[in-house]
């Protein structure tokens, strides 16, 4: 195996809080969010919105670009001449590099997750240089002296690595993610290892093992732990420093005490050169708002402007009637072996009724991850022959995203490409640096809205936020025979960094979401609601033509200006539930879901929750962990997936419900939301088995409550509350 491939391994990178839409991410001001089911939030709303747009402008004394740069070569230059020392205190390193003069100080610090010491913890820190440059810790200080591993090390730890992680039979592959680094390793018929770049995976390898970031560090620390415990060596912190002619110095910091890892990556500088958003941004955003979602669109849109008005209003009213959470349960006993479930043909015959929604058909195929929809759905763009309809809540402007637009500008040239995005969620979308770093160099532009219809055929219209609704729907549609759904938006995250559900689906079913894609880009027409009751009026009834064997029966179910399907059916199925609920979300605030899973439990109904060790909201961990000692304490199983989970996602006794849709007040009463039911059995059983049971497998599941402070309840009933 040639040591050059391990070096395609790892990637580092840093990690921060990332910034993301007002639909989906309530610390950028949800533009649906605040007040929509209490009068306070209602009240506040546009003042917390202008202090959050104006707290993400950077301080006077932010580094700069230019600063940002020199601090990279310095860490290079320093790095080619001899290893640093490093030191450890707490979540802070410095790293030494004493054969400058004067010496040259960098430091990293990163902010310790809930969990850390039940399981082997993964960080990432942007290395930044220390002005101050400290003196090196005297021997009896609180820090501690890193052991400094070298090249040699690295390459050993390497092999040893792939070795471990790739399957033993010849042909089937592992595939890993590291921050924005992806591979896949397999074995050749001779037996020999082989690490390349996921792209370039040879056609008759099978995928037979998934490790996303944090899952692939762990293995890499465990590796190092038994290394050092098998030779006896008594060391418990290193570093380990890799360097190559020519690049960057990576770096990876090993806590084995602590059990975490943590990778320092080199100052950024591929980023767009004017550093975070600015003043002009967040006035940008606020003009918007004001004018354009409270003034052009309640000219154009008069009549659903003032249906949006109504429905915040009867919703806030509704809100104030607060959901009791139960008393502490002494759950039953689950009996061993599968109960029964309620009965899906009753069940199906009262969603008929409660929801209104008919039942149609269609094929369903699920892309788990980036690595699966994003490929899948750059060959289907790649091979439309007609039009290419987006409709989607954050498009972002990061190289991910900058990469669609680029595909779907060439193929503007040959076929129809229209995009409806919503306007509040993708502006403040990218206003936020990723998560990750972007190739060397790249420029974000700032209005994806400009990029895509400069030099190009794409037709691009916006969702305004009037009284502030959102559009946080992600359909898909392609030539009227492909339909993509789910919770993915188009951005990096969705790419490398979160783990997400899409589904690709065929059959009768896509022209329903091609005529709602009809509809909403008719409204988000210069004529509004005229353009969108033309487009009603002349509709014609659309018939299922289900000649040969029929497809699987799907439900559309939404989430409109008063149009609550979505809500009416999760919350039924919850209080109906007589074997399992299986239920995945990282954003699950509403009380009213928390009650019905308690009450559930309380009927011995096997209850399982899967919620992210880390969300990207503000307060979110809070309320996570507060909710989850809650289910804790009344029976219900808590698994705590490592990294972040946007999944959405449910099954139900054999009932299974997926789309755009969170469990909070958001998307159960003012977003605008797409999601699927179906009771077809293939169906649910392919989501239970690719889904859930590999989420819990590769899950932390609590056995003993977290501590949760007065903080963190606070955010847990201003979310219950607000969100």
């Amino acid at each position: 195996m040639n040591n050059n491939c391990f070096l395609a391994l790892v990637i580092w990178c840093p990690i921060q809080d990332r910034c993301h839409s007002a639909a989906e991410h309530p610390r950028i001001a949800s533009p649906s969010g605040f007040g929509s089911n209490h009068w306070l939030g209602q009240a506040i709303r546009p003042l917390l919105l202008w202090a959050i747009i104006m707290a993400s402008v950077p301080p006077a004394d932010a580094a700069t670009a230019n600063q940002k740069v020199r601090a990279a070569e310095q860490l290079k230059e320093a790095a080619d001449l001899a290893a640093p020392l490093a030191f450890v205190k707490g979540d802070n390193v410095h790293l030494y590099f004493t054969n400058e003069t004067p010496w040259v100080v960098f430091k990293a610090g990163w902010k310790k997750t809930r969990l850390e010491g039940r399981d082997y913890t993964y960080y990432a820190a942007e290395l930044k240089t220390d002005s101050a440059r400290p003196p090196l810790p005297e021997t009896k200080s609180h820090w501690r002296e890193a052991t400094v591993l070298g090249r040699a090390q690295w390459l050993e730890l390497s092999r040893a690595t792939a070795e471990s992680l790739t399957p033993s039979e010849p042909w089937q592959g592992c595939y890993f993610q590291f921050a924005n680094s992806e591979g896949v390793l397999y074995r050749d018929a001779t037996g020999r290892v082989h690490s390349v770049r996921f792209e370039d995976k040879p056609a008759n390898v099978s995928i037979q093992k998934r490790l996303n970031s944090q899952e692939f560090a762990t293995a890499v620390t465990r590796l190092l732990e038994f290394r050092m415990q098998s030779q006896q060596e008594h060391q418990n912190l290193f570093l380990l420093v890799e360097t190559q002619t020519g690049q960057t110095a990576r770096y990876v910091l090993f806590d084995l005490a602590r059990r975490r890892c943590v990778l320092l990556s080199s100052p950024r500088t591929g980023d767009d050169p004017r550093g975070a958003p600015h003043l002009d941004s967040s006035v940008l955003v606020l003009t918007s708002l004001l004018v354009e979602s409270h003034g052009v669109a309640v000219l154009k849109n008069p009549f659903s402007s003032a249906g949006r008005l109504v429905n915040t209003v009867f919703q806030t009213l509704s809100g104030l009637v607060k959901t009791r959470l139960p008393a502490s349960y002494s759950p039953a006993p689950l009996k061993p072996g599968p109960r029964p479930g309620m009965d899906l043909v009753a069940w199906e015959k009262r969603l008929d009724q409660l929801t209104g929604s008919p039942r149609d058909h269609g094929s369903v195929r699920f892309l788990i991850d980036g690595e699966c929809f994003f490929p899948a759905f750059e060959q289907r763009l790649a091979e439309a022959r007609k039009d290419i309809h987006i409709r989607v809540c954050i498009f972002d402007n990061d190289d991910v995203a900058v990469g669609i637009a680029d595909l779907l500008k060439r193929r503007s040239a040959e076929v129809e490409v229209k995009v409806l995005l919503d306007r509040m969620s993708s502006q403040t979308s990218a206003m936020a640096l990723p998560a990750t770093p972007m190739p060397s160099g790249f420029v974000p532009p700032k209005s994806i809205t400009a990029y895509l219809r400069h030099d190009s055929h794409v037709a691009v219209r916006h969702f305004l936020n009037t009284w502030f609704t959102a559009d946080h729907c992600k359909v898909f549609v392609i030539d009227d025979r492909y339909a993509f759904l789910g919770g993915m938006n188009l951005g990096r995250e969705y790419r490398y960094e979160w783990h997400d559900l899409m589904c690709e689906i065929e059959g009768p079913v896509v022209r329903h979401f091609e005529r709602d894609f009809q509809r909403a880009w008719a409204h988000a027409s210069p004529l509004g609601d005229l353009a969108y009751a033309e487009k009603i009026l002349s509709s014609k009834p659309l018939t299922a033509d289900l000649a040969g064997t029929p497809l699987p029966e799907l439900r559309r179910l939404y989430t409109k200006t008063g149009e609550l399907k979505i809500r009416k059916a999760e919350l039924e199925a919850q209080e109906r539930a007589q074997s399992y609920i299986y239920l995945e979300n990282p954003y699950i605030y509403d009380d009213s879901v928390i009650a019905r899973l308690v009450r559930a439990r309380g009927r011995g109904v096997d209850v399982r929750v899967v919620i992210p060790n880390n969300t990207d909201t503000g307060g979110g961990n809070g309320n996570n962990f507060v909710k989850a000692n809650y289910l804790l304490k009344n029976g219900v199983r808590v698994y705590i997936y490592p990294g972040m989970t946007h999944v959405k996602a449910m099954i139900v006794d054999g009932w299974a419900c997926f789309g755009s849709a969170n469990f909070n007040n958001l998307s159960f009463r003012t977003n605008q939301e797409i999601d699927i039911g179906t009771s077809h059995a293939e169906t649910v059983d392919r989501l239970r088995h690719d889904l859930f049971e590999v989420d819990f497998a590769k899950s932390h599941e609590l056995k003993e409550t977290v501590k949760v402070s007065w903080t963190d309840h606070l955010a847990e009933t201003i979310l219950n509350q607000l969100f």
